[in-house]
């Protein structure tokens, strides 16, 4: 009896021990937060999923489809992912809770990685050729919980359009760009780096023009929103685009949670930058990833784990959280 006591003890105390070790140790997947089929957001997350789970970084993970910026962060920030991407702009209102909802937190910043221009599309045969145009139509602003969503809305907003004088439809970029060519909606919204490979696809099959954003509204929103840069999509980024089109855009982030230890974060950070080549390949959009730009336009504090390599970098990051 006194040998089963032992043993049974022994048991449950290499039980307990094991149950906390894997409680504050890594998950058996880190699971990376995208966005909808179709966009940069998927197709770069699924670059740094191959990266990451290869020789010699061996961190194994899993790619997460999301409806976007707004999306990633709530998952993020209730521990339902470990990494994700989203738009600066996004990730600072939810951050400090000037979304009309309670402050978001429990992330933190890993790099800011490339400029996503706002993009306006419509059919070349369309007779909407300014964003006032719009009215009366019927427009894709992105999936709901959506970064676009959210740029949409407030373009929209400037030019004094509401649900009043349009119809807003929420749809994926694959099912917009279907459905643009489609002739069943009149214009759709994709926040991107340009050029974003859905709208260069339909460019080849649907005659396609830009819509520029007007000077006006575009200093309205500059001056009212600090992340909304003024931004070029220069001419012969799609298949018949023979002008230059004036348009803003904001910053696309990778973050990763607070509850990764430093280490990990670390590794993921100098994976960005050592495998910065092979990731850019994964999408559409040239970006040439460099320490000190990686770490302008995010106002949110660094996972310590990436401030520990922008440091050995001699690049500061300012706040870091602790």
């Amino acid at each position: 009896m006194k040998v089963a006591r032992k043993t049974t003890a022994l048991a449950i105390a290499l039980v307990l021990i094991l149950a906390a070790f894997t409680g504050c140790g890594q998950k058996e997947k880190l699971r990376i937060g995208t966005a909808g089929e179709g966009g940069n957001y998927n197709s770069l997350g699924r670059a740094l999923s191959s990266t990451l789970s290869a020789d010699p970084y061996k961190i194994s993970t899993e790619v997460k489809t999301t409806a976007g910026s707004a999306a990633n962060i709530r998952l993020l920030s209730g521990d339902y992912l470990e990494l994700a991407l989203a738009q600066s702009d996004v990730i600072d209102e939810m951050y400090n809770g000037t979304l009309e909802t309670a402050a978001m937190q429990g992330y933190s910043a890993v790099a800011a990685l490339y400029p996503e221009a706002i993009q306006i599309v419509v059919r070349a045969d369309s007779h909407i050729a300014k964003v006032s145009d719009l009215v009366g139509s019927t427009i894709s602003v992105g999936e709901e919980d959506s970064g676009t969503q959210k740029n949409a809305v407030q373009i929209l907003q400037a030019y004094g359009l509401t649900s009043n004088t349009l119809t807003v439809e929420n749809m994926t970029y694959t099912e917009a760009v279907n459905a643009l060519s489609a002739g069943s909606i009149d214009a759709m919204f994709c926040t991107a780096g340009a050029p974003a490979q859905v709208i260069s696809d339909l460019a080849k099959e649907t005659p396609v023009r830009l819509i520029p954003i007007d000077h006006q509204q575009s200093n309205l929103l500059t001056k009212a929103y600090k992340y909304y840069t003024e931004a070029v999509i220069p001419a012969g980024t799609y298949n018949g685009q023979d002008t230059d089109i004036k348009t803003l855009a904001v910053m696309s982030v990778l973050l990763a949670s607070n509850k990764l230890p430093e280490e990990t974060v670390y590794t993921i950070t100098s994976a960005l930058f050592k495998e910065k080549a092979a990731l850019n390949s994964a999408v559409p959009v040239e970006f040439d990833l460099q320490e000190q730009n990686a770490v302008e336009s995010v106002t949110i504090p660094f996972h310590a784990g990436a401030a520990k390599y922008y440091q050995e970098c001699g690049v500061s990051v300012g706040a870091v959280e602790k």
